[in-house]
């Protein structure tokens, strides 16, 4: 009840700030090597206020995380056609981009907010909604070969995962430049980005889906 006051006379304040700094650690660090003393100091603010809005790390953790899966069950709830669902999907990677990285590089966050259940049962009903009626083996796999080419895009565009850049050398693929990339560095000037990106993802993934018409 206190938490619930507290958010009616913050409201955009505090716990928001808490989450974003939060995620900035996570995705630097690592959800297990980032500790609460380390979010509340670059905050400014005592680990005692911090527990004020978040019981636990796990429950900071579900608060930046869960969004992110809640916008995509609804999104696959709302029985969209295949390409509206692959279009949606890239917008909703654009607007989470920062917790799909947490979640694709450091897996330990995604068990630990309690999330492997419900992603995995997202990729099968996305795979079953983009393969059709009456979906023959071929389907499902071109299915998921469409929905694999957005998601693999969008990380390599947006270096989300920077040490398996082909377009890196060897030397520069280490975990520094994966820090530093997590920090906020823009994408390489030669990868796509915006509206372009998304043409090419859609229209890549269409391809595959329809490759077998």
């Amino acid at each position: 009840m206190r938490r619930n006051s507290q958010s009616e006379h913050d409201p955009g304040g505090t716990k928001e700030r808490i989450q974003h700094v939060a995620l900035e650690l996570f995705v630097l660090h690592g959800y297990e090597k980032t500790s609460l003393r380390e979010i509340s100091d670059r905050l400014g603010i005592t680990k005692a206020a911090l527990y004020y809005h978040y019981a636990s790390k796990q429950e900071l953790l579900k608060s930046v995380t869960q969004p992110l899966i809640d916008e995509f069950e609804l999104l696959v709830a709302g029985d969209p056609d295949p390409e509206t669902l692959l279009r949606s999907y890239v917008d909703l990677l654009h607007r989470h981009q920062a917790v799909f990285q947490l979640v694709a590089n450091d897996h330990a966050s995604l068990a630990a907010a309690e999330l492997v259940e419900r992603s995995v049962k997202l990729r099968r009903d996305v795979v079953r909604r983009l393969a059709g009626p009456e979906p023959q083996p071929a389907d499902y796999i071109r299915a998921a070969a469409a929905f694999g080419a957005i998601s693999q895009g969008f990380m390599l565009a947006r270096r989300v995962e920077p040490a398996a850049d082909p377009a890196l050398p060897d030397v520069e693929a280490t975990a520094e430049k994966a820090a530093e990339t997590a920090a906020g560095l823009p994408a390489p000037a030669d990868y796509p980005e915006g509206a372009e990106l998304t043409r090419i993802l859609m229209d890549t993934a269409l391809a595959v889906l329809r490759s077998g018409s």
